[in-house]
């Protein structure tokens, strides 16, 4: 009987796309399904909200509801098996999307607290009240999913192929992969040069021979999402080889993965294939670091994970088992900055992005490429580009 409990758990979970978790009356979670980790700096990390939930569960059948003090909601429903009390539970979920900027100042989060606050917040889901109500509805059904196995009766056709067609199709469809695989070898070989405009001649969203039409033929969208998904591991490989800082391809991985998810349409899921390829070739040309040795790679690779962190020069050169002047000699020389100017670089870099981007305070835009003194970063920022943060941000919206 325990078996068909986490298999309905599994249904739920393939359900509602939220954390899956089954409970036993010790409190002990026996089966789970995460989706989206808790950081620990959160309240409800490492099970703590749900288990909080679990021993707030007294009644049996009865469907619950949860939020804790950053807004993360779940849903839970009691029952008893063979005598035995259970919860399934499912969440985290927003009804309504956090102030993070809020949260990092009531919490007093790090920098890089905050950057993964934000991280996390957008891959966990917005739920409406339809949608809620819809989750309570199928875990009020729990009991009878557990009781009920189906198995679907099998309708095949009565049409047949001669063997002669079958073998033709078969050297048809060898001719069609062979072809496939030299146009993908080509298109990789382009983004790894940063060839925008080669790499969307041989492969971009209006392309017939990669839309694998007969893959999911009554289900388009998924279809297309699954390609898109396999586009963006290629684009992630090639720009790998090129030795892009694995941080900035982790970055727009995860980007692009949560906006191929979350594509309502075939339209916008091409759009989002072509603009994919032209960001990574953008990426390679822009950050490729071929031409650096191995330490300054590693050193550059490191200032990029860690731009909006105090750099200690001494520690950094240790870690590299050399001087910290003949790092800084050294750095000089292959990149033509000092590492204080790289680091600078980067963090304007990425605050001009988030002006244009996102409509957040300056004060907070400042504090998220690492200056906790606004009119510092203010001064800085207008020395680098010309502009106050605030005129930047309008020109930025007009030339859009």
């Amino acid at each position: 009987m325990y078996s068909k409990i986490v298999s309905t758990a599994i249904k739920i979970s393939h359900l509602t796309q939220l954390n899956t978790y089954v409970v036993d009356k010790n409190g002990d979670v026996v089966y789970h399904d995460a989706k989206v980790s808790v950081p620990d700096y959160m309240p409800g990390a490492k099970h703590m909200d749900v288990l909080e939930f679990f021993h707030k569960m007294k009644e049996t059948n009865q469907v619950y509801t949860y939020i804790n003090p950053w807004g993360l909601s779940y849903l839970g429903y009691s029952f008893l098996d063979q005598r035995e009390f259970y919860a399934i539970i499912i969440g985290p979920y927003f009804e309504v999307i956090p102030d993070i900027y809020g949260l990092v100042m009531q919490y007093n989060l790090t920098i890089q607290q905050s950057a993964d606050l934000r991280s996390v917040i957008e891959k966990v889901n917005v739920v409406t009240a339809e949608q809620i109500s819809s989750y309570e509805a199928v875990l009020q059904l729990f009991d009878s999913m557990k009781e009920t196995e189906t198995t679907p009766l099998m309708i095949y056709s009565s049409e047949t192929k001669e063997s002669k067609d079958m073998d033709a199709k078969v050297d048809d469809e060898a001719d069609l992969v062979k072809w496939r695989y030299s146009i993908e070898k080509d298109f990789m070989h382009a983004v790894e040069k940063g060839n925008k405009d080669e790499a969307l001649k041989l492969i971009s969203s209006d392309n017939t021979l990669f839309s694998f039409s007969e893959r999911y033929p009554n289900q388009p969208l998924r279809r297309l999402k699954n390609l898109t998904i396999v586009l963006n591991t290629l684009l992630r490989i090639a720009a790998r080889n090129s030795n892009v800082p694995a941080i900035l391809i982790h970055r727009i991985s995860e980007r692009f993965s949560f906006e191929i998810e979350n594509g309502e349409n075939i339209a916008a899921l091409r759009r989002i294939q072509d603009y994919m390829i032209g960001e990574y070739c953008d990426l390679v040309k822009s950050n490729s670091l071929q031409n650096y040795s191995q330490m300054i790679q590693r050193v550059i690779e490191h200032l990029m994970s860690y731009y909006d962190q105090q750099i200690d020069k001494t520690e950094l050169a240790a870690s590299f088992h050399t001087h910290p002047g003949n790092l800084s000699r050294r750095f000089k020389k292959e990149t033509g900055m000092t590492i204080t100017e790289y680091q600078q670089d980067l963090q304007i870099n990425q605050a001009k992005h988030l002006l244009k981007t996102e409509n957040l305070p300056i004060d907070e835009i400042a504090w998220i490429v690492g200056y906790k003194d606004p009119s510092y970063f203010g001064r800085v920022f207008k020395k680098a580009t010309g502009y106050s943060p605030s005129v930047y941000r309008e020109n930025a919206f007009e030339n859009m």
